[in-house]
C-alpha cells in the first residue's frame, strides 16, 4: 500500500561499489561509494590566498571579500533551508532562529520549549 511508503521527495541513498581492504595493523575496512539523490549545495569556497601575509591589503578582513562571503553564506542558507525535506526538521529551524547554540544537542533529545 502506497499511503505508508517513503513520501516521492524522501531521501533516497546508493550504496554500490563494495571493496573490502586490509591494512597493516588495522584490521579490515571496507569502502562503499555512496550516492545521495538529495543534491545539498556546496559550501562557499575558501579564502585561503587572502589569509597569507604581506599581500598588501586587508585579506579576509576587506569589506567588499566580507560581504562577497556573506552573500555566498545566505545563498547556501537559502538553499538549503529552501529544500522540502529540510523544510521540517526541527534541527533547521533551532540552528537558524536560536541565539544560542547547544552545543550538547542530540537529535532524540530536543527540548521543546
Amino acid at each position: 500500500n502506497d499511503a505508508y511508503g517513503p513520501p516521492s521527495n524522501f531521501l533516497e541513498i546508493y550504496v554500490s561499489d563494495r571493496q573490502t581492504r586490509v591494512s597493516a595493523g588495522r584490521g579490515r575496512f571496507t569502502t562503499y561509494e555512496i550516492r545521495v539523490k538529495v543534491v545539498v549545495p556546496p559550501l562557499p569556497g575558501k579564502a585561503f590566498l587572502r589569509q597569507l601575509p604581506f599581500r598588501g591589503d586587508d585579506g579576509i578582513f576587506d569589506d567588499n571579500f566580507i560581504e562577497e562571503r556573506k552573500q555566498g553564506l545566505e545563498q547556501f542558507i537559502n538553499k538549503v533551508a529552501g529544500h522540502p525535506l529540510a523544510q521540517n526538521e526541527r534541527c533547521l529551524h533551532m540552528f537558524l532562529q536560536d541565539e544560542i547554540i547547544d552545543k550538547s544537542y542530540t537529535p532524540s533529545k530536543i527540548r521543546h520549549a
